[in-house]
C-alpha cells in the first residue's frame, strides 16, 4: 500500500516533467501593401458606411426579402449542417485529446466458479472452486517528451481551423444567396421590360395593320412589324425560363424541400426593380486587418499551427515512452470473503517501450511532418494572395461597373429620343419603317443592358462584402474585430 501511495504521489510531478518537441511557431511574414498604397486602390465611387448589414441588404434590394432568405439559408442550408457537424466532431476529438494528459482509472470484476477435469493432468485432482474479483486499475502514460501535449495543441488548432471554416461557409452561402436573389431581381425586371416591349409591339403591330387596311402602308411593313413582336415574344419567354431557372436554384441554396421548393417555383416571387447602391458596410479598413477579419486565412493559419505541432508528436515518438499502472483491489474463492482484510490485493508497474532500430521509420515520419507544415506555409501565403486579389478584383469590378452603368443610363435616354424621332420621321413619310425597328430593337438591347450593369454593380458589392470577411459593423470601423 506505501508503494502506490508513493506511485500516486508521482503522477502529478510526472504530469509536468513533460519535455516539447514541438518546433517554436513562427507567424509567416507577408509583405503588405503599404496603408496609402491601399486606400488609393478604393474606387473614386463614393462609399457610405450602413447602419448594420440587415438595414444594408434592406437597402442593396429594396426590400427585407433577401434578410429572410439569408436567415433561413443559415438554419437549412445542406451545407452549413454539414459544417455544424464537422464543427462538432472536432470539438468531440479536441475533448478526447485532451482526456489523454490524466490517468486513465478503470473497474475489473469477476464473478465465476470453475469445475476442473480429474482426467486432465495431474489426473485426479479434478475440484470446484470460485474466483471473485473486484479491483479498480490505474493506468498513465508519462508524456516525457510531450507526445500526448503535442497532439492536444494539434487537436485544438484543427478544432480553431474547423470553426473558422464554419464561418468561411457561412459567408459564402450568405454571399451566394445575395447573389442568387440579385439575379433573380435581374430577370424579373427583364421579364418586366419584355412585357412591356411585347405590349408596345402589339399595339404598333395593331396599328401597321389599321393602316394597311387604309391603304398607308403597305403589306411590307405589316410582315416587319409582326417579326418585330415575335422576336420580342421570344425574347419574352427567355427570360421568363432563367427567372424559374433562377428561383429553383435560389431554393434550394436556401435548404428548402422538395414541397416547398414546388410550392415557392409556382409562386413566382416577385421582387423591387435593381437600383443603383453606393453604400457599402465596411469602414476604412487597412491591409493588416483582412489577415484577421478573413475566415479562410485564419483557418489557414491554425491548420499551419496543427502541421507545427504534428512535427513534435513525430519527434516525440523517437524518445522512449513510459505507462505506469497500478492496480488495487480484493480476489476471493468465495463472494462472501470478497471483502476481508486477507483477500486484499494490489499491483504496481511500469512499461518502457524504447525504440532500437526501425530502419529510419521515425526519422522519415518526422522529416514527412516537416515537409507537410512547409506545404502549410505555401498555402498559407497563397491563401492570403488569394484574398487581396478578391479584394483589389471586386474594387475593380465595383469602379468598372459604376462608370458603364452611367454610360448605359445616358445610352438609353439617347435611343427613347432616336426612337420617338424615327417614329416622327415614319408618320411623315421621311423615312422606311426600318429605321424605326432598328431603334427599337437598340432600345430594348440597351434597356436589357441596363439591367445588367445594375446586377453588375450590385454582384460587386456582395464580392467586396464577402472578400472582405463579411459582417462588418459601424462599431468596428478601426478595423479592429
Amino acid at each position: 500500500m506505501k508503494k502506490v501511495t508513493l506511485l500516486s504521489s508521482l503522477i502529478p510531478v510526472l504530469l509536468l516533467s513533460g519535455c516539447s518537441q514541438i518546433p517554436s511557431y513562427q507567424k509567416p511574414v507577408t509583405e503588405l501593401p503599404s496603408d496609402k498604397a491601399w486606400q488609393q486602390a478604393k474606387p473614386m465611387t463614393p462609399l457610405t458606411l450602413a447602419a448594420d448589414e440587415k438595414t444594408w441588404w434592406q437597402a442593396l434590394t429594396g426590400d427585407a426579402a433577401l434578410q429572410t432568405l439569408i436567415d433561413e439559408a443559415l438554419l437549412h442550408n445542406s451545407d452549413i449542417a454539414l459544417a455544424k457537424l464537422n464543427l462538432q466532431q472536432a470539438q468531440l476529438l479536441l475533448k478526447q485529446s485532451q482526456s489523454a494528459q490524466f490517468p486513465e482509472l478503470s473497474v475489473n470484476s469477476e464473478l465465476a466458479r470453475t469445475r476442473s477435469s480429474d482426467e486432465a493432468y495431474p489426473v485426479g485432482t479434478g475440484a470446484t472452486f470460485g474466483n471473485f474479483s473486484l479491483g479498480g486499475l490505474l493506468s498513465y502514460e508519462v508524456d516525457l517528451w510531450g507526445r500526448v501535449d503535442a497532439l492536444n495543441k494539434q487537436a485544438e488548432a484543427n478544432f480553431k481551423a474547423t470553426q473558422a471554416d464554419q464561418k468561411t461557409i457561412q459567408l459564402t452561402v450568405t454571399a451566394a444567396v445575395a447573389q442568387a436573389y440579385l439575379n433573380l431581381m435581374a430577370f424579373n425586371q427583364n421579364v418586366m421590360i419584355a412585357q412591356e416591349t411585347v405590349q408596345s409591339r402589339t399595339e404598333t403591330l395593331q396599328l401597321r395593320q389599321t393602316q394597311l387596311a387604309f391603304g398607308s402602308v403597305t403589306p411590307l411593313t405589316v410582315h416587319q412589324a409582326e417579326s418585330e413582336l415575335a422576336a420580342v415574344q421570344i425574347a419574352l419567354h427567355q427570360k421568363q425560363e432563367q427567372r424559374d431557372l433562377q428561383l429553383h436554384a435560389l431554393a434550394v441554396l436556401v435548404g428548402k424541400s422538395p414541397k416547398a421548393l414546388t410550392d415557392m417555383a409556382n409562386q413566382n416571387l416577385s421582387t423591387q426593380p435593381l437600383t443603383e447602391y453606393d453604400s457599402l458596410p465596411v469602414p476604412n479598413a487597412l491591409p493588416s486587418d483582412l489577415l484577421e477579419r478573413r475566415p479562410d486565412i485564419l483557418a489557414m493559419e491554425q491548420r499551419l499551427i496543427a502541421a507545427n505541432a504534428n512535427i513534435g508528436v513525430a519527434k516525440a515518438s523517437l524518445f522512449p515512452s513510459i505507462s505506469l499502472t497500478g492496480l488495487l483491489g480484493f480476489q476471493s474463492e468465495a463472494l462472501s470473503r470478497l471483502f476481508d482484510g486477507d483477500s486484499l490485493t494490489w499491483n504496481a508497474g511500469a512499461a518502457i517501450n524504447a525504440p532500437i532500430f526501425d530502419y529510419g521509420k521515425r526519422q522519415s515520419q518526422v522529416q514527412i511532418s516537416q515537409a507537410q507544415q512547409q506545404a502549410m506555409v505555401i498555402n498559407y501565403q497563397q491563401t492570403i494572395r488569394t484574398a487581396f486579389k478578391e479584394v483589389l478584383d471586386a474594387l475593380t469590378q465595383l469602379e468598372a461597373s459604376a462608370q458603364q452603368l452611367d454610360a448605359q443610363k445616358r445610352q438609353v435616354v439617347a435611343l427613347n429620343q432616336i426612337l420617338d424621332l424615327s417614329q416622327k420621321r415614319f408618320d411623315a413619310g421621311y423615312s422606311s419603317y426600318l429605321e424605326v425597328l432598328d431603334a427599337q430593337r437598340n432600345l430594348f438591347n440597351a434597356e436589357l443592358a441596363q439591367v445588367s450593369m445594375m446586377l453588375s454593380h450590385s454582384s460587386a458589392l456582395v464580392n467586396l462584402y464577402k472578400a472582405l470577411g463579411g459582417s462588418w459593423k459601424p462599431e468596428q470601423k478601426q478595423g479592429k474585430t
